[in-house]
């Protein structure tokens, strides 16, 4: 007895299985597309970079994204697309420009752009007034422009930190010779003014004119000669006979330690060290050398909260963030002595400021 042949679906056109396959392959060949050509959007890596953001100036646009294939650049200003990884460009009307980038069709990001028509060198960086030379001891009045500054950090060339806040200090310098002053203004620490002043010693005046009458000359010798007669001995060489004297003792030289420098460490090696804390790879201990084993430096966080720098590596630690800006200011003896940061976290997919 033969068995009976039961085939699966016999009334379907043998033609939807072919299509069904050509549909499943297809399918299987864009997934695969997809997959090698995919980018993480957010650690895309590219640049916008200028000596001068002025119009009829070049600005250079670069991507060095992993996995990146394709680029769209859209300068903002109404031209053509360019699609080559790198380009230059240059805008022709000052303004702010939102330049977009999209990576393999599918990432898309946006900065902003700000040309102007007034030259850095010619009235863009801040304008220190003050005089070319000054007294040591003596008041010296500070003063500045820029347009739409609203703070004010300044450096008067003796210490490596800031020395004064405001747009119109007044300072004492403590030691003689050249002085470089530098004014940051809104904490644009890459456009700031340098001025070069001369600190001159403090001159010493007669308190009063010698009256060249009342001026009393040499007497002559016979004044001051001695009585004649015979020698007389001083009695006090018989005192000093009973007078002790104490033991000699060895002088020894006085030891000076001279003051150890800490290591060079820049903005971006901070920034590499403060990400490996905040992966739990490093601690506190880490920067002991560069903060000359004081933790309790002060952190300017976000322009709004100040807290210790032990405080600060515990509250990033265990979180992913991204720095966007770093400042380190440092002492004669290159040793950290406040840390300005712009940071955000991730939290629910969404970068934002703690």
């Amino acid at each position: 007895m033969k068995k009976k042949r039961v085939n699966f679906l016999p009334n379907v056109d043998p033609k939807i299985y072919i299509s069904f396959g050509i549909i499943l392959f297809l399918s299987l060949f864009f997934l695969l597309y997809q997959y090698f050509r995919h980018v993480d959007c957010e650690n895309a890596n590219y640049y916008i970079h200028a000596d001068e953001y002025i119009v009829n100036k070049v600005v250079e646009f670069n991507d060095n994204t992993k996995g990146a294939t394709s680029w769209e650049w859209d300068f903002g200003d109404s031209t053509t697309i360019d699609t080559r990884q790198r380009t230059l460009h240059y805008y022709k009307k000052p303004g702010e420009y939102i330049v977009k980038l999209k990576i393999n069709g599918n990432c898309t990001h946006e900065k902003s752009v700000t040309i102007t028509s007034i030259s850095q060198q010619t009235g863009y960086l801040p304008i220190i007034m003050a005089p070319d030379v000054a007294t040591v001891g003596d008041l010296v009045y500070f003063d500045a422009e820029k347009e739409g500054g609203e703070s004010w950090e300044w450096s008067f060339g003796e210490t490596a930190s800031t020395d004064a806040l405001g747009k119109s200090p007044v300072y004492r310098f403590k030691t003689t010779g050249d002085k470089k002053i530098t004014l940051i203004v809104n904490g644009d620490v890459e456009h700031n003014a340098v001025k070069t002043i001369y600190v001159a010693p403090k001159t010493i005046k007669a308190k009063q004119k010698i009256d060249i009458k009342s001026y009393e000359f040499e007497k002559p010798h016979s004044t001051f000669s001695l009585p004649i007669g015979s020698a007389q001995k001083d009695p006090l060489v018989d005192m000093l006979q009973y007078i002790p004297v104490s033991p000699k003792t060895k002088s020894k030289k006085d030891s000076i330690i001279a003051a150890k420098k800490a290591p060079e460490i820049s903005n971006e090696q901070f920034q590499l060290l403060l990400n490996q804390v905040a992966a739990q790879a490093k601690t506190k201990d880490d920067f002991k050398d560069y903060l000359c084993e004081r933790y309790d430096i002060p952190v300017v966080a976000n322009d709004k909260k100040l807290i210790p720098f032990e405080q600060f590596c515990q509250n990033i630690a265990g979180k992913k963030i991204k720095i966007t800006a770093l400042r380190l200011n440092k002492d004669a003896n290159n040793c950290i002595q406040n840390i300005n940061i712009q940071y955000k976290v991730k939290k629910y997919l969404i970068w934002m400021k703690e």
